[in-house]
């Protein structure tokens, strides 16, 4: 616990130290319109969204774009070493889910044990399924996802290969930081932009996890 929690004041620091001349709300936002752009582009490059990027990095000093891709390496790190919901928890450690915006993350203890007791006994669940779907139609930072992906590890079923998910968020920022953990940790699904209520969905956002375990045809 106590490198997550290292990692997380690395995060923090290197955060308050990039483009100070910005906002802090449009620099996280940036550098997660950047992240999700380059985890995307790496997968499938396409020259709309590299425009995009280099339409946001030219606000930013050199300096402080290098910064960003350290940013998200340290969430790669993180991410790496334990399953967690990393920018869930900076993002609230840096105060950005104020009281107008209306975002409060899932802690992470009490989304695992939610996922524990929604699972149960995991044995049972693959008795007769070779893998299980999980909808979250209010994903946030991805934080549910990530502890049912915990969970499945822990008891022996890796869960890029057990589990697939559908996960959709109304707020761009909350979908992009679920693409960005979803992707890192290697969970197969879809992260979609839209209201599930009614059934919107504006962008769909697909995990490196979903092709390299040729989920389309699995689903079929």
């Amino acid at each position: 616990m106590s490198g997550l929690i290292n990692h997380e004041k690395a995060f923090i620091s290197l955060f308050n130290e990039t483009a100070r001349y910005h906002r802090r709300t449009k620099v996280f936002e940036d550098f997660v319109s950047c992240s999700v752009i380059a985890l995307e582009n790496r997968l499938c490059f396409n020259q709309k969204r590299e425009d995009k990027y280099l339409q946001i990095v030219k606000g930013y000093e050199k300096a402080d774009v290098s910064r960003m891709a350290q940013l998200l390496a340290l969430v790669s790190t993180s991410m790496m070493e334990q399953f967690n919901d990393f920018l869930g928890k900076v993002f609230m450690q840096l105060e950005l889910g104020d009281k107008y915006r209306g975002q409060f993350f899932t802690p992470w203890d009490v989304g695992r044990m939610m996922a524990q007791i929604s699972l149960g006994d995991v044995d049972s669940v693959f008795r007769d399924k070779p893998f299980i779907t999980l909808a979250e139609p209010a994903c946030g930072a991805g934080c549910m996802v990530l502890a049912y992906a915990d969970v499945l590890n822990q008891a022996g079923y890796l869960s890029h290969r057990h589990m697939w998910v559908s996960a959709t968020d109304i707020d761009p920022l909350a979908a992009g930081m679920a693409y960005i953990q979803l992707s890192l940790c290697g969970i197969a699904g879809e992260v979609v932009i839209g209201n599930s209520l009614h059934n919107e969905r504006r962008r769909i956002l697909h995990t490196a996890g979903h092709y390299l375990g040729n989920w389309s045809a699995r689903l079929k």
